[in-house]
């Protein structure tokens, strides 16, 4: 989008130029070639053939158009400035988004190592319940909540990896 925006402000700026080409005496050149036969009945001549090229040049200068030059190159500046803008928002945007997906990294990675640190407690935690339980300290029900409580660990792991 960016190189799409910037791509847009040169060619405004190209249409300025050509606005601005309008200022200048203008030289035009046209030529053509031409045939033309006549037959005639009645007169001194029988037949008229032309033939030719034929070659023109024109030199002008637009001494006063209504101002219509003026607006349209005043016009073509307002796009080019509008242009510059777009360009300079879209940097901005492109910007922000790599600041906010900066942001979304360093929070996943902190969010891994907390996880990794809660696991690592799930399992000692674990450790400790299987060894209560073999005991005879600690109770069935409370064995598998930790056993719960390991696997919604490594799930939550699994899900931030």
């Amino acid at each position: 989008a960016l190189l799409l925006t910037e791509k847009n402000k040169v060619l405004s700026e190209l249409d300025l130029k050509t606005l601005q080409s309008q200022n200048y005496p203008y030289l035009r050149l046209n030529g053509g070639y031409g045939f033309t036969h006549y037959d005639y009945t009645k007169g001194n001549f029988d037949k008229q053939r032309t033939w030719g090229p034929t070659v023109g040049v024109t030199l002008g200068f637009t001494i006063f158009d209504g101002f219509n030059r003026s607006r349209e190159q005043k016009n073509a500046r307002i796009r080019i400035d509008n242009r510059e803008l777009q360009v300079e928002r879209q940097k901005l945007m492109l910007q922000s988004d790599f600041a906010n997906m900066w942001l979304a990294y360093q929070n996943n990675i902190q969010l891994t190592n907390l996880e990794k640190e809660s696991l690592e407690n799930a399992q000692i935690n674990y450790e400790i319940a299987m060894d209560r339980y073999k005991l005879g300290d600690l109770s069935g029900i409370l064995l598998r909540e930790a056993q719960v409580s390991l696997l919604q660990a490594e799930q939550r792991l699994l899900t931030a990896q």
